[in-house]
């Protein structure tokens, strides 16, 4: 069974890794079914599979629509929070007042934020680029131990590895898809 998981993983660890910009939707639909159907199990007993698969269903169905619209907002809400740590963390290097402290991290997340916004098709390369990386590691875990993660504890070689193929998936879709905005629309 584990090569077949370990398989699976690698092959769709590839495709998000190196073509994941425009199969970002189909990933979006998945990913509210897998929610889905995991909310409908925690709600329902272990013994009531058909309950969880009725729950499961109507949730993912709810999350795999909600989830395209309200994605951009959620990269944008990350920026303001990646902005806001970024210029109040100087603001307190600087040793300012605790006010100027506030008002460096709301502008930090205004500005970080609308960048993030407005460069949501590179996000999407970023995040396809690396996220299919770790599944590919993942994958090749269960074939090749030294790139397993295990006993939680970090493995070098398995994170060196995801950064080479990120970024390198990266580069293969910013190569192909650099001209379209599909999610900037």
């Amino acid at each position: 069974m584990e090569a077949w998981i370990g398989s699976a993983a690698i092959l769709v660890g590839l495709a998000s890794c190196f073509y994941g910009y425009p199969l970002f939707r189909v990933f979006l639909i998945l990913a509210g079914l897998i929610c889905g159907y995991m909310l409908g199990q925690s709600f329902t007993a272990a013994s009531q599979p058909w309950i969880a698969l009725v729950i499961g269903v109507g949730a993912a169905v709810i999350l795999a629509l909600l989830g395209y619209p309200l994605w951009s907002i959620g990269v944008m809400v990350i920026g303001a929070a990646l902005g806001f740590m970024i210029l109040g963390s100087l603001g307190l290097a600087l040793n300012v007042s605790p006010g100027a402290v506030i008002l460096m991290g709301c502008l930090g997340a205004v500005v970080i934020g609308l960048l993030f916004y407005s460069a949501r098709d590179l996000f999407v390369m970023l995040a396809t680029a690396f996220n299919g990386a770790a599944q590919v590691v993942y994958g090749l875990g269960w074939f090749v131990p030294a790139l397993a993660f295990g006993g939680g504890r970090a493995n070098f070689l398995a994170v060196a590895a995801m950064m080479v193929l990120g970024g390198v998936g990266f580069a293969a879709q910013y190569g192909m898809f650099k001209d379209r905005r599909t999610y900037s629309r």
